[in-house]
């Protein structure tokens, strides 16, 4: 501030203990209203009026500065003086001239306006470390801290003196500071957050929940993420609320910007994985790949995955990417239509992955294909393939959710080679024929009961829970199998073929589907 005026009997006159200054002149020309002064040299200079709470001139900050604030922050000195916002604070003042005839003997005396003013300087000043602190977390090495995310939380629990914590669009804690756990309270129910997003709407300001006070990051319709002061016995203050308020703002700055790389990433990688599991040269593939921070060299994997319900959006993709990335597996991941997939680098990490990825998704209706190692960038289709068909294997088993990698089908993998259909369709005739023809006559599912007894190891409780049928049901159809087919259940060669045959006839109607 280079120098402050106070109104007395009606004219503005220099703070007490201080010399006129030269730009007397041209701040009582301003009679109330604000405007830039000139200067003889660099720098910007300011004429700020300030207001009383029943809109008597006060008095008159003039502020100094190297350069010319941004128009959101003169919106905000001109806010906290009491003032309108620029282009607006000359018909304000002339407002106010025409309006004000109380006489001068009523005004607050010399002491008072000052008071005010001196509360208004300080007011100012704190802010303004406030945004500045706040604006180096946005470009300041991140040292020890994980993300950026986290030194901001960081400064501005330094800030407040109250712990901080941040969420991500589904309200999962993404960074914590001043809090002596990382999860400091449970997570909000999706009726929670709906009507936080209704208040935040309604009026735009953070939002007191049972946590604390929480601020959004809602740039368009969708929740970017949330950060919340968390209670800690003390009430809140304006300056803590528009600590929160800037930190937000910068924390929509960084999660919009993540938003748009993550975005590209994907458009990027879901181009490539394309390119790579149809076929690609290696040079043109190793070039394509390090532009996306990739190395497609040495042995690789490809990856399929599936949920249910079908998901036709990304959430499987940043699941599985999530998964990936937190298991220290790189990997470029995509989807095509309901299935997704993803190229990796090493060996894939077997049933934690899929533990991993149903987690994130609160979900385990999914089903995972491995497909064998690509030692090459031109083995990678058949590592597609591969990956695939122990998909679909898995899909059509007996328990149809979980991880299968393709050199662990055992002999689903000779059961399901290509060109091994008709052999296959004959052998399933000469075991299954005369049951699939009773099955199509009388509507009958003998061939899936049989099925489901030899794949539970002749068990009749596991079987008939599975069917959901009663043990007299199950006893029944077995012994009608028995009359059908006229072999010998108990037969360890007839159940190996039998075996054998059921577990080809469900490859081969999952085919035909």
């Amino acid at each position: 501030m280079a120098a402050f005026y106070l109104v007395v009997d009606g004219h503005l006159l220099p703070g007490p203990n201080r010399a006129p200054p030269a730009q007397d002149p041209d701040v009582r020309q301003l009679e109330g209203s604000a405007a830039e002064l000139p200067t003889t040299g660099p720098g910007w200079r300011y004429a700020l009026s300030t207001f009383g709470d029943s809109g008597e001139l006060n008095g008159c900050l003039v502020l100094r500065a190297r350069a010319a604030p941004s128009p959101a922050q003169m919106i905000e000195l001109h806010a906290m003086a009491g003032t309108a916002a620029p282009g607006t604070v000359e018909e304000a003042a002339g407002a106010h001239q025409q309006e004000h005839v109380a006489p001068l003997s009523n005004a607050p005396d010399v002491d008072d306006r000052l008071r005010i003013l001196t509360a208004t300087v300080l007011q100012l000043e704190t802010r303004t470390s406030i945004q500045h602190a706040l604006n180096g977390a946005l470009t300041a090495p991140l040292g020890q801290m994980s993300s950026r995310e986290s030194l901001l939380a960081e400064v501005l629990s330094v800030l407040t003196g109250r712990p901080v914590c941040t969420e991500d669009g589904f309200g999962n804690i993404r960074a914590a500071a001043g809090t002596k756990s990382g999860r400091p309270y449970p997570r909000p129910s999706a009726a929670e957050r709906s009507r936080l997003v209704q208040l935040w709407h309604a009026f735009g300001l953070p939002v007191h929940e049972r946590r604390g006070l929480v601020a959004l990051v809602l740039p368009d319709r969708d929740v970017l993420g949330a950060m919340c002061l968390l209670e800690n016995g003390r009430p809140y203050t304006a300056d803590d609320v528009f600590a929160l308020e800037c930190a937000t703002r910068l924390l929509q700055v960084e999660l919009s910007h993540r938003r748009s790389i993550a975005q590209l990433e994907l458009k990027l990688g879901r181009d490539l994985v394309y390119d790579l599991v149809s076929g690609m040269d290696e040079e043109t593939a190793a070039v394509r790949a390090e532009a996306m921070g990739y190395d497609v060299t040495g042995p690789q994997h490809v990856i399929v995955a599936q949920w249910q319900p079908p998901r036709t959006d990304d959430t499987v993709v940043v699941a599985l990417r999530r998964a990936l990335r937190d298991l220290q597996t790189p990997a470029l991941v995509s989807r095509r239509s309901d299935i997704i997939l993803a190229v990796v680098t090493g060996d894939p990490l077997d049933t934690q992955l899929f533990t991993v990825v149903a987690r994130t998704l609160r979900s385990a209706t999914g089903a995972v294909g491995i497909g064998g190692p690509s030692h090459d960038v031109t083995q990678l289709p058949r590592s597609y393939a591969q990956a695939l068909r122990a998909l679909q294997i898995r899909v059509h088993s007996i328990d149809p959710y979980g991880l299968t990698r393709y050199d662990q089908l055992g002999i689903y993998r000779i059961l399901d080679m290509p060109g091994s259909e008709t052999d296959l369709s004959s052998y399933v005739t000469e075991w299954l024929g005369a049951l699939q023809s009773n099955d199509d006559r009388r509507g009958s599912d003998l061939v899936h009961t049989l099925a489901q007894y030899l794949d539970h190891g002749g068990n009749y409780n596991d079987t008939a829970d599975s069917l959901a049928v009663h043990r007299s049901t199950l006893r029944y159809r077995l012994k009608s199998i028995r009359q059908i087919t006229g072999l010998d259940l108990a037969d360890p060669e007839t159940r190996l073929n039998l075996h054998v045959a059921t577990r080809a006839w469900r490859l081969r109607s999952a085919r035909q589907r």
